[in-house]
């Protein structure tokens, strides 16, 4: 138990000491704990948190994600009070004197039980709170958590058992559409998630995450990460919809990630996915998965009809759902207000495809002409075509468009098909929306 609360001691300092987007010392040193030791964190400083919010708690049930029912967890006197001075000082509520704020704090002697490092996280803390945003810890902790989740390579680790309520993180790697390898993997994730759950939005008395600025960047920026790396994570997106339910971004990616998990390489990776006995897998068929999609990218519509990209993400949904002549009617609304060549691509093509599927034989060789056009260099226009003119008993122009394919393997200029980054393309912005969620807390840094 001491060792837990020394680390959650160090984790505070380390909160104090990180520079967002940075693999600094502070960053190094969390990602050095074990499984079982973030495990724990999670457990000590969920209890933290909730002595921040209220100093005077005396119980503490606590559920992680995907367990089915809350726990009790217990502390030795000692460590209690050790838990509430960390508390004291993460909450600013040490004060800048030996005389603290809160009387509870003053009650343990809070002032005395800290170090100048944690005098220095109150200070700073207190001062947010004094400016309006009482969520110092929660927000930096937050922002901690996903840098090492996403600039640190996980390693893996034997599954171990752990006797609390902390949450379990499992990953599958894919390569060609295999599952190669199932490891257990740190909870950082899940740390940061639920610190977001304590905000109070600026200038608010109530915990209400999902009235927040800074909640729903976050998670729009990580959710958007996650599918730019191709390192998916339905819990994130799950939570993420708890927060922020009619959120158009949140709803967007939940849709393309839906969709995504109906494609061919991601099912066939699970069929050959060799997994611990009892493991069950969230993700449903690719008909199971496209209905998911067509479910979230609806209500993003009803949120935000305006966004292009969902109307062409929609039409290509319903094109695999098989109802064509509605694919068509959201590929041209597509069409016809995005003039960005990517999406100009993807839109052709698939307006393509819900043509010759409706007999529109013209129609479909001029979209995929204008794919074409767009992309010199691409493949699968080509290939679309060879295929419909076969299919026409045009066996000629079926050889003729063959061979450009043939011929573009061995050209000077490589290959450039968008195509090939389709399911991760929705998320292109991902850099920029961290650089927008870390720059208020650099500025603050330099200040």
């Amino acid at each position: 138990m001491d060792a837990r609360v020394a680390r959650v001691e160090r984790w505070l300092k380390a909160v104090l000491h990180h520079t967002p987007g940075q693999l600094d010392d502070a960053a190094q040193e969390v990602n050095g704990w074990s499984n079982s030791d973030l495990r724990a964190l999670w457990l000590d400083t969920n209890v933290v948190m909730r002595l921040i919010r209220n100093p005077g708690a005396t119980s503490f049930s606590l559920k992680a994600e995907g367990q089915p029912r809350a726990q009790e967890v217990h502390y030795p006197p000692n460590a209690m009070r050790r838990l509430r001075a960390l508390a004291c000082a993460a909450g600013g509520r040490v004060g800048v004197g030996p005389i603290a704020e809160e009387p509870r704090c003053g009650d343990i002697n809070a002032f005395d039980r800290v170090d100048d490092e944690l005098k220095e996280l109150a200070r700073r803390a207190l001062a947010s709170k004094r400016s309006g945003d009482d969520n110092y810890i929660l927000r930096r902790g937050a922002i901690l958590q996903a840098d090492v989740a996403m600039q640190i390579p996980q390693g893996n680790e034997p599954v171990a058992p752990f006797n609390g309520p902390g949450p379990d993180r499992f990953r599958m790697s894919l390569a060609d559409g295999q599952g190669t390898a199932f490891r257990q993997v740190g909870v950082h994730w899940e740390l940061a998630r639920m610190l977001l759950d304590y905000v109070k939005p600026t200038g608010s008395e109530r915990i209400a995450p999902g009235g927040d600025e800074m909640v729903r960047d976050w998670y729009r920026a990580t959710a958007a990460w996650m599918q730019d790396r191709q390192d998916y994570d339905t819990n994130h997106l799950d939570r993420a919809r708890e927060v922020l339910p009619a959120d158009p971004i949140i709803l967007f990616l939940s849709g393309s990630l839906a969709e995504t998990y109906a494609a061919p390489h991601i099912q066939s990776a699970l069929r050959s996915a060799v997994a611990p006995a009892g493991t069950v897998f969230a993700i449903g068929s690719d008909r199971a998965e496209l209905r998911r999609a067509e479910g979230f990218y609806r209500r993003a519509l009803a949120a935000a009809s305006s966004l292009p990209e969902l109307h062409l993400r929609f039409g290509h949904v319903l094109l695999l759902l098989e109802h064509d002549a509605d694919a068509v009617k959201e590929l041209r609304v597509a069409l016809e207000s995005e003039g960005d060549p990517l999406l100009r691509y993807y839109g052709e093509l698939f307006l393509g495809a819900a043509e010759e599927r409706l007999g529109h034989t013209d129609a479909a060789r001029q979209a995929y002409s204008e794919a074409g056009a767009l992309y010199p260099n691409a493949q699968s226009p080509h290939l679309a075509q060879s295929a419909l003119a076969r299919r026409l008993g045009d066996r000629a122009t079926a050889l003729k468009e063959m061979q450009i394919v043939f011929e573009s393997q061995h050209a000077d200029a490589l290959p450039d098909d968008p195509w090939w980054t389709y399911y991760k393309s929705q998320a292109r912005n991902a850099d920029d929306l961290l650089d927008e969620l870390w720059r208020p807390f650099l500025s603050e840094a330099e200040r």
